[in-house]
C-alpha cells in the first residue's frame, strides 16, 4: 500500500520538530571546559561552574585575587570542578 503524499510530509514534518527538540534540550545542558596553564582543562557545565564559584566568594576569594601575581579565584573553582575542595 502506497502512503499518501500528505501523510508522508505529515510524518517528516513529526520527525523534524522531534530531531529539533531533541537538539535544543541537549544544548541546553551544554558542557564547557574550564582550562588552567600548567593544569590542563577539566569538563563542566554552567551548573557546575557556578556553584564552585559561589562556593569560592563563599570562602572569601574575590575577582581581584586573579591579579598579576597569581589566579587564586581560578584555581580555587579548578580544583573545586576536580573533586578537591569539599564542598
Amino acid at each position: 500500500m502506497r502512503m499518501r503524499p500528505i501523510c508522508s510530509s505529515f510524518i517528516l514534518t513529526i520527525m523534524a520538530v522531534s530531531t529539533a527538540t531533541a537538539i535544543s534540550s541537549f544544548s541546553a545542558q551544554a558542557q564547557y571546559a574550564l582550562c588552567l596553564p600548567a593544569r590542563g582543562c577539566i569538563p563542566t557545565s554552567q551548573e557546575s561552574y557556578n556553584a564552585c564559584h559561589q562556593l569560592a566568594r563563599a570562602r572569601g576569594w574575590r575577582e581581584s585575587d586573579n591579579g598579576s601575581v597569581g589566579r587564586g579565584l581560578d584555581r580555587f573553582i579548578f580544583l573545586c570542578l576536580a573533586g578537591r575542595i569539599p564542598r
